[in-house]
């Protein structure tokens, strides 16, 4: 077998390559059978997400899910998914599928209203030179949308440099956060030591090694405090972990740093309660949840002065200074984040109470939820 493998190949160049497109096309076939039964529906609203399991329903918020991933699961707790029959596709561009393209192609053949919620772009601060074929899937996911829902400023400035969205409605939506769940009242009494929190996934280096060597600059005034790391890290792990375990031992942080690995929807007010403050190291980060759910449980946050954060944050935390550059990325000193902690720190109450307005006032589930119901009709009317 393997010597007739090997004459083909020298027959045929691009056997193997068909060989694997002939492989991926069989192990899909099932679920492209599945999705030709979607079909449009008169009920308004009846909403069909495209998930990564598409045409399965989002996560329920007991089971593990995380960035674009979670709005859904809120949205269709509100708006049940319906499938085969449904009236609307809502995709979010951060959440893939392997057939996300003809999904959504089928969609619109078959009739049904297609929204976009438009979280950031590839470029090459962050992407190198590969950030033109990142963007090509979300450039594809974008052209097919009757309405454009971005999740800050940023991610809509940014899909316009670098996407070039279709000239149809939308509308800036930050996302949402459940503050019945993620509120002060259900938060563990704090630790005596000052506490941060590096929420969410590591999967670039930089954000631990700043955060980490915002930790050791803070330890020239604050001796004892700690750092909680949360999520995975980048790949491939074994490199990470080799690499993270060298840093903390040569920064002389191990009594002073916990990982606690991934965590549900239900289990992170008590995780990041262990913390007084969120510190957000992630450059031009687009429009993150962890920030929003820190809000809301009083957290402040010190974090960068570019991408979407600041629109989040305002007075609700301290942004240390750094320009935005689409090319390069660029990071303040981990002294100047550890200033920011201090200063924070010491007026920690009354940023508490401005973190949890904030949150209640401008982010709540509720108001994201009123909001979609909104657009649903709008977009189904017209």
């Amino acid at each position: 077998m393997k010597r007739l493998l090997r004459f083909f190949k020298k027959l045929f160049p691009g056997f193997s390559r068909f060989v694997f497109r002939l492989r991926d096309a069989a192990l899909s076939l099932p679920i492209r059978l599945q999705i030709l039964r979607l079909v449009k529906s008169d009920a308004h609203p009846s909403i069909a997400y495209l998930t990564l399991n598409f045409p399965k329903p989002p996560a329920l918020r007991s089971e593990f899910t995380h960035g674009g991933s979670v709005k859904l699961t809120y949205l269709a707790e509100s708006f049940p998914h319906h499938f085969p029959s449904a009236s609307l596709l809502y995709a979010v561009s951060s959440v893939g599928h392997p057939l996300r393209a003809s999904i959504l192609d089928l969609a619109k053949r078959r009739g049904l209203k297609v929204i976009v919620n438009q979280n950031g772009v590839s470029f090459p601060a962050w992407d190198g030179e590969n950030y033109t074929e990142s963007n090509r899937d979300m450039k594809t996911v974008i052209s097919f949308a009757d309405f454009i829902i971005y999740q800050s400023r940023f991610c809509k400035t940014s899909a316009e440099r670098y996407i070039s969205p279709p000239d149809v409605p939308s509308e800036i939506i930050y996302n949402p956060v459940d503050i019945r769940l993620f509120t002060p009242d259900a938060c563990s009494k704090k630790p005596d030591e000052l506490t941060l929190l590096l929420g969410g996934n590591q999967y670039e280096k930089y954000r631990l090694e700043l955060a980490l060597q915002t930790l050791k600059a803070l330890h020239r005034d604050v001796p004892n405090a700690k750092l909680i790391v949360t999520g995975n890290l980048w790949l491939p792990h074994d490199e990470a972990e080799e690499w993270t375990a060298i840093a903390i031992k040569e920064l002389k942080l191990a009594d002073h740093v916990t990982f606690t690995g991934t965590y549900t929807q239900s289990e992170a007010p008590a995780l990041y309660s262990k913390a007084h403050l969120l510190l957000h190291t992630k450059y031009a980060d687009p429009s993150p949840g962890l920030v929003l759910e820190a809000l809301a449980l009083g957290l402040p946050v010190v974090h960068l002065t570019n991408g979407g954060v600041p629109e989040l944050v305002a007075e609700a935390g301290i942004g240390v200074h750094v320009g935005h550059d689409w090319n390069r990325i660029t990071l303040p000193a981990p002294q100047a984040m550890a200033d920011a902690v201090i200063q924070v720190y010491a007026r920690r109450d009354e940023y508490s109470q401005l973190a949890r307005q904030r949150a209640v006032e401008l982010f709540s589930l509720e108001k994201f939820v009123a909001r979609h119901k909104e657009i649903f009709e709008k977009v189904l009317s017209s």
